[in-house]
């Protein structure tokens, strides 16, 4: 198990383990978790950042040591888990339906599991909804293995197939996944071209995750593909508002054009509608359509489709 599962495992069970057992001495809190007692103490300094919106000064976990026993003082929103909305529920159901089949049977559970705990009112709410829901990119098989490769930072071999040529053996350490207008790419460093790649997942073949470790270097980001780059006649203007601006000018960079009010518009391709129309309504109406006229006609059935009008 990797430091960070790890890490995450001990502060799940911190919390709930101490609202069992006030005042547990901070000895007897290390063996449980088996730390020692200064990981112990860093561990308990970083829950006092955790909390839910809108993190007012009352919204954190108040956990404490006081005469060397440990303490939590939960807020009592702390201790019901919130209620999704219908669309929320759609959303995160949306999400998971993009890793198949890479999940297996577990997403299956999931979304068993998620539809249950629904209202009854939700949930009807939320099976029409979800029946709408066009998840018909699905992740690869590569997914799986790529995914564990950049958790435990091991690099992996596979044939890659370039246009027009017979696939050749490479050997990658692999930094980030990412899916971009219903394709998925990995980014990493080649060895064999002894440089940074994209390669696109239905090109690869014959994964093999190695167990040789890497370290990635801390600028490691993927060459994302801008769709504001290598526009045609069909492109399309999108203007976003003040709250989409800051993700919009990160993606973007000098492609997105500062607003008086504060947002940015951007000019996007306009070559599959189907990926516009999932990427425009994915800002959940913080992303409107200026031009042409075609484009916001098909933004507008797509949404009137997702409400069922």
């Amino acid at each position: 198990m990797s430091n960070v599962h790890e890490r995450l495992r001990r502060l799940l069970f911190l919390v709930p383990y101490v609202s069992k057992h006030p005042g547990v001495t901070v000895d007897a809190l290390a063996r449980a978790l088996n730390v020692s007692r200064e990981d112990l103490l860093e561990e308990l300094d970083l829950l006092t950042c955790v909390g839910r919106p809108p993190f007012n000064p009352d919204d954190y976990i108040d956990i404490y040591v006081d005469n060397d026993r440990v303490y939590v003082d939960l807020d009592q929103r702390l201790f019901a888990p919130p209620r999704l909305t219908p669309g929320e529920a759609a959303a995160l159901a949306a999400s998971a339906e993009l890793l198949r089949p890479a999940t297996g049977d577990a997403l299956q559970s999931a979304l068993q599991k998620l539809e249950r705990v629904l209202p009854p009112a939700t949930r009807e709410r939320y099976r029409e909804m979800y029946r709408k829901i066009d998840a018909s990119t699905e992740a690869p098989q590569a997914l799986g293995p790529l995914t564990r490769a950049i958790i435990e930072r091991l690099e992996v071999t596979f044939g890659y197939a370039s246009p027009g040529r017979s696939p050749e053996p490479r050997t990658v350490r692999p930094y980030e996944l990412l899916s971009h207008r219903g394709q998925w790419y990995l980014q990493g460093y080649c060895h064999t071209r002894q440089d940074a790649r994209l390669f696109r997942l239905d090109r690869m073949e014959d994964i093999t995750v190695t167990d040789v470790p890497f370290q990635p270097p801390a600028d490691a980001r993927a060459d994302v593909p801008n769709p504001a780059r290598g526009l045609t006649d069909a492109s399309v203007r999108v203007r976003f508002s003040p709250v989409a601006a800051p993700y919009v000018k990160e993606r973007f960079g000098r492609d997105a054009r500062p607003l008086a009010d504060g947002g940015v518009e951007v000019l996007v391709a306009g070559d599959s509608e189907r990926w516009l129309t999932q990427w425009v309504l994915s800002f959940g109406g913080e992303a409107q359509v200026m031009e042409p006229a075609s484009a916001r006609a098909a933004v507008a059935r797509a949404a009137r489709a997702s409400v069922g009008l």
